[in-house]
């Protein structure tokens, strides 16, 4: 019998206004309207000793200021400890400015606004409390691809086919424990029966089907896959999408000359039907197993800048103008005001255990080699055991987004994601490689503390 109870909840949380988006700078006017809806998704956990949260949401990312405003909402609502809220973003490119991010205002009553129903969305799933089982699954789609292609000039970027890509489509499903779960399969006698309150899905790609030139609200690949899964179960389930670490994938549409495309409104539908049919695929064929307990253990790191520049270098760089000159402006109001530029910030790391299953988070546009060194580290430690099944995903965009946490290979090469985009998250310079190990570390310490 199992101890393990769970909840779920939802909020639409698409603007009654339009406010300007984020995702890219190119972007000068504010949204004109609403492709599909923006939404929030949660899943509560209690298993009598411990509780913790899942919040799921239709954004490029949240400050950690703001995460922690959501947290002491979600505890004042739901009682559940605010350390004990995972807070994930999607990382559409088509949602509204919430976060540091470019020169594009944030609308600070929406954001409030925001806050608070995540917040009173972690209360809702907590009253709706009951006996679960846990099964994970995994298959494959493949419309994602690396984006860091080495040129022949030594530049970086662009589709890469040879590079390190993560296909899988990863599940885990959360059954009422009271439905009928009789073992089998196709050929094998009855198809397992489940009722599910919950599939929690991963895949590590970019939500940035549309880019740049969409200037409606939309939840991107995920929510379209979130929406088929969701109406394949009758409406009775809670799709959750979970964001890989996808720092440096994103989707494989191209021009005939093989450059990166925006895709149609009917390309984002389908990349969803792929990903939600092969998410109910992997979940339909799924046994659930009781779960006795559940652990949540989180971690402040500090993650180092590799260069910080003084006030001569801003000054120079601000007479410039343009992005680069509004970089620096900004910077020299914060030496104004704080005397001098940290060399450093805090980011969290933290680890949820859910039966024989874990998730993990890093705080950024983690690189999937990142992704990578956690699943393998906790199975070398014999945390997880993937001949058995025992699944772990690592998931970037969560608890804060500080921007691109790159390997250190990545690091050398440079390109966009560690050598440029520090600038847009108005950082005062790229993370260093010391990053990398930072976070592994971070995590493999958290799953050996709570395995």
């Amino acid at each position: 019998m199992t101890s393990l109870r769970a909840g779920t909840s939802s909020a639409v949380i698409t603007p009654d206004s339009l406010l300007y988006m984020q995702g890219y700078g190119k972007r000068t006017s504010p949204a004109t309207g609403t492709l599909d809806p923006l939404e929030a998704r949660v899943v509560a956990l209690d298993d009598g000793v411990t509780r913790a949260a899942i919040v799921s949401v239709d954004l490029v990312g949240l400050d950690a200021a703001s995460v922690a405003r959501v947290r002491k909402a979600a505890e004042a609502s739901s009682g559940i400890p605010g350390d004990n809220v995972m807070v994930v973003c999607s990382h559409t490119h088509a949602g509204p400015a919430v976060q540091t991010m470019g020169r594009l205002p944030v609308d600070g009553a929406y954001l409030g606004c925001l806050e608070r129903t995540l917040g009173e969305a972690v209360g809702e799933a907590s009253r709706s409390l009951a006996p679960v089982t846990v099964a994970a699954g995994e298959g494959r789609t493949d419309f994602n691809v690396n984006r860091r292609l080495r040129r022949p000039d030594g530049s970086v970027g662009g589709p890469n086919p040879w590079g390190p890509v993560d296909h899988r489509v990863r599940a885990l499903r959360l059954d009422r424990a009271d439905a009928p779960a009789a073992p089998g399969g196709l050929g094998a006698g009855a198809l397992p029966q489940a009722d599910p309150v919950a599939a929690l899905f991963s895949f590590a790609c970019h939500a940035t089907v549309l880019m740049s030139a969409n200037y409606r609200y939309s939840g991107d690949y995920p929510g379209a896959a979130r929406r088929f899964v969701e109406r394949a179960y009758g409406g009775r389930t809670a799709g959750i999408f979970l964001p890989g670490c996808f720092g440096n994938l994103r989707p494989n549409l191209l021009t005939p000359g093989g450059s990166f495309r925006a895709g149609s409104d009917h390309e984002l539908t389908v990349l969803g039907r792929l990903l939600g049919s092969e998410v109910v695929r992997v979940t339909e064929r799924l046994v659930g197993e009781a779960v006795e307990g559940i652990a949540v253990a989180s971690r402040k790191v500090p993650l180092r800048y590799s260069h910080v520049p003084d006030e001569g270098e801003l000054r120079e760089t601000a007479a410039q103008g343009g992005e680069l000159g509004w970089w620096a402006s900004e910077l020299l109001e914060v030496i104004a005001r704080e005397g001098r530029l940290p060399d450093s910030e805090m980011g969290e790391v933290a680890a949820l255990r859910l039966g024989r299953h874990w998730i993990v988070t890093t705080p950024g546009e983690t690189l999937i080699e990142i992704g990578w060194s956690i699943e393998r580290g906790l199975a070398e430690l014999g945390l997880a055991d993937p001949e058995r099944g025992d699944m772990t995903l690592a998931l970037g965009y969560a608890n804060g987004n500080a921007g691109y946490l790159c390997a250190a290979a990545a690091i050398s090469e440079g390109g966009y994601e560690p050598a440029e985009a520090y600038r847009h998250y108005l950082r005062p310079g790229p993370f260093a490689p010391e990053v990398e190990p930072t976070l592994i570390g971070a995590a493999l310490d958290l799953a050996s503390a709570i395995g």
